[in-house]
């Protein structure tokens, strides 16, 4: 058996030392990172199309409540109908504005003048006052010219990206 001295001893204490604060401290940097949300990890266009349809309508949820919307979500999940995403917000002008919203995780695919008509539809079905239709990909020039005059609001990618950060 070998008798260690003082000095090793204590050097190795120091080294344990050391590697339990450096596990430590990677222990607080991955919680961080996990604890992001979603809109702080996923600022460019790029990110965006890698996410899942889930948590991109995830993202979406947490990009309107942001921007002042009480953000229902969705109870059904798979087939809902068109709509994603259901919202409210208080208005100077009427008591309640509610808003549905659709969001198509696409990574080349433009978005057709189906969707939007259909979002237009649903609209008038479910009694709501807006709707909007997302997306990381692009419209159809058809898509804008529908949604002239009347209150419907087309994100594409790019203006998704600019309106996170």
């Amino acid at each position: 058996m070998q008798n260690y001295s003082t000095l090793q001893i204590q050097s190795i204490a120091i080294l344990v030392i050391f590697l339990l604060y450096f596990l430590y401290k990677l222990r607080v940097l991955f919680k961080k990172l996990r604890n992001k949300s979603l809109l702080e990890r996923n600022r460019t266009l790029k990110k965006l199309k890698r996410l899942s349809w889930d948590d991109f309508e995830l993202l979406c949820m947490e990009l309107f409540s942001k921007k002042g919307w009480k953000v229902l979500g969705n109870e059904k999940k798979g087939a809902d109908g068109g709509v994603d995403i259901w919202m409210k917000k208080r208005s100077f002008t009427k008591k309640n504005i509610s808003a549905i919203v659709q969001c198509k995780r696409y990574d080349d695919a433009m978005v057709t003048i189906k969707v939007v008509r259909e979002m237009y539809g649903l609209m008038y079905e479910y009694e709501v006052d807006k709707a909007y239709v997302v997306t990381t990909s692009r419209f159809t020039k058809e898509c804008y010219r529908f949604v002239e005059n009347k209150n419907m609001v087309l994100i594409d990618g790019e203006a998704l990206v600019k309106m996170i950060n």
